[in-house]
């Protein structure tokens, strides 16, 4: 049965309370946050900029507002008015144009668009527009069709070389300033850590093109080896070609390079030698005349996680060797531990320890391995463990970094470049100093 009595909204009263404002509220509104700022950023742009954008309008609107609103300067009519577009002035997106008036024969013309070292402007913008999206002439010729746009410039390429001299001074201007960055966070020592790592324009390492990025281990952005630094610990992959390269040129004399593992690649190392052996020991009896894998033996699923806690180890004791070394040893005697024989003794204690076995002991919960590995295949993969836990290797991966800002800044080279695109080497220039 539906309601009878109609409910309305009550009325606000608000008291002297509510009224006054409380002073943590008064100090909140008088402080202009940086998200204000940022906010009143673009309005300011807006209101200094609304007269220099450029805008896409049709041909016969604008020829109609003109025959509106203006009459001819000389005879002072305005209905044989007439905006058109000289077609043999056409210079790319860059177009003349004219306005004739057909009672007395005086016309008017100009581009539409800034000229600059013999460029138009909306020229050079649609040549660095496609090139920032990893496109060149042939995606401009198509997007200026489908537009009903004139068609882009026919040296379309030709743009490119405006832009390389101005493109490489101030990539060298932000490199040198990320040099001194570096310094600085290094007590100003002139002898600094990079992450270097190469990529091919090809994929299959079959490229003639290719590029070597060097970022700061401390801040993450790129420079050069022509700075006035030294690059006296280098961090690479597992990859040590480039790396014995350089200390066969000795490119500082008498001061060697020392090489640093990316923990990201050395993580990685641990998870494809599991994989390996799982590989290499498919259909082969292993001591207990099992296979492998199967339930509750060695799966992708853990080697996944072994790699993965491996990983954890590294980084979360940076502070020696040892640690180190232990608390990924722990991870294999956790995984060998059963019910008759618990072996966590290399664990971590405490409530917040990832082993459940000395979390329980905390919070008295009781505890089953259902975790736990064969040990014939703990046996197996114990080479593993001995060769990722070497003290001069471990070493290595005490300062904690990875390569992931070179892997990162690669990726932005082949989206405006791509692989799957062949240019020349003005092209990738281009595309790299646009970064």
């Amino acid at each position: 049965m539906p309601r009878i009595k109609k409910f309305g909204r009550r009325q606000y009263i608000s008291n002297q309370h509510k009224k006054s404002k409380s002073t943590e509220e008064l100090l909140l509104n008088s402080v202009e946050r940086a998200s204000r700022r940022k906010i009143k950023i673009p309005d300011l742009l807006k209101e200094q900029d609304s007269q220099n954008v450029n805008i896409i309008v049709e041909l016969d609107l604008l020829s109609s507002l003109m025959k509106n609103l203006l009459c001819c300067k000389y005879c002072c009519s305005s209905e044989k008015i007439e905006l058109r577009e000289d077609l043999k002035s056409r210079r790319g997106l860059a177009v003349s144009l004219e306005i004739i008036c057909h009672n007395c024969g005086e016309s008017t013309s100009t581009m539409s668009s800034k000229i600059s070292n013999k460029c138009y402007d909306v020229n050079l913008r649609l040549t660095y527009g496609m090139r920032a999206i990893g496109k060149g002439g042939a995606a401009a010729r198509i997007f200026c069709g489908l537009m009903n746009l004139p068609p882009p410039p026919a040296k379309f390429e030709r743009h490119n070389s405006l832009f390389l001299n101005v493109l490489k001074t101030i990539s060298e201007d932000s490199m040198n300033a990320a040099v001194h960055e570096a310094v600085i966070a290094n007590d100003n020592n002139s002898n600094i850590a990079v992450a270097l790592d190469g990529t091919w324009h090809k994929r299959g390492y079959s490229s003639l093109n290719g590029v070597v990025c060097a970022t700061s281990v401390e801040n993450g952005k790129r420079s050069e080896t022509s700075r006035k630094a030294s690059y006296t610990q280098y961090l690479g992959d597992g990859d040590s070609k480039g790396f014995l390269t350089i200390k066969e040129a000795k490119v500082y004399g008498d001061t060697e390079v020392e090489k640093l593992e990316c923990v990201g690649h050395v993580q990685k190392r641990m998870g494809t030698r599991l994989r390996n052996i799982l590989k290499m020991s498919k259909g082969i009896k292993l001591s207990d005349g099992k296979n492998i894998s199967g339930r509750g033996r060695l799966t992708l699923k853990e080697v996944d996680s072994i790699q993965h806690y491996y990983g954890l180890a590294i980084r979360k004791n940076l502070s020696s060797v040892e640690d180190m070394k232990r608390a990924i040893w722990a991870i294999y005697f956790h995984k060998l531990s059963t019910e008759d024989n618990p072996q966590h003794a290399l664990c971590p204690l405490g409530e917040d320890s990832w082993c459940g076995y000395n979390r329980s002991i905390v919070t008295g919960e009781f505890y089953i391995h259902k975790h736990s590995l064969p040990e014939s295949i703990l046996l197996k993969v114990k080479k593993v463990f001995r060769d990722l836990t070497e003290k001069d290797f471990l070493k290595k991966c005490l300062h904690g970094r990875t390569q992931n800002p070179n892997e990162s800044f690669n990726k932005c080279i082949w989206e405006r470049i791509p692989k799957t695109v062949f240019v020349v080497i003005g092209t990738l220039k281009f595309g790299l100093w646009m970064l």
